[in-house]
């Protein structure tokens, strides 16, 4: 089975998911700089628990191995930024409520970003 047909097979089993706003492919599979795992990012529509976030996570990597499948809201606020900026979205169920989920994420991210650079600074200069 190739890549690109279980790509498909994840769609269209996230359609069957009423918890799946979208999905985001991204990383190293979108660079053609493919290693062993496709990098998928799944964006809910609500944010559930922590453990309820786990599990459905859990779901999708028991169901499809090769695939690196994160939950975007668990996602730390500089990764989630990544993915927006880079990641390609294969699958939205509501174009509305994930740009909703993207400007927050951008707002955040505005407000955590003078620490953010502080940090690298100190990382960088030691």
């Amino acid at each position: 089975m190739t890549i690109d047909s279980k790509i498909k097979d994840l769609i269209e089993y996230a359609k069957r998911d009423e918890d799946i706003l979208a999905i985001i492919l991204f990383g190293s599979f979108l660079k053609n700089n493919f290693h062993r795992d496709v990098d998928i990012c799944l964006v809910l529509k609500r944010k559930p628990t922590q453990l309820r976030m786990s599990k459905k996570r859990l779901e999708y990597l028991t169901n499809f191995p090769g695939f690196d499948i994160q939950i975007f809201q668990q996602l730390p606020l500089y990764i989630r930024i990544r993915v927006l900026r880079e990641g390609k979205v294969i699958y939205c169920s509501n174009e509305s409520l994930l740009y909703d989920i993207a400007f927050q994420v951008i707002k955040e991210f505005e407000d955590f970003k003078p620490f953010y650079r502080e940090y690298l600074r100190g990382v960088l200069h030691g």
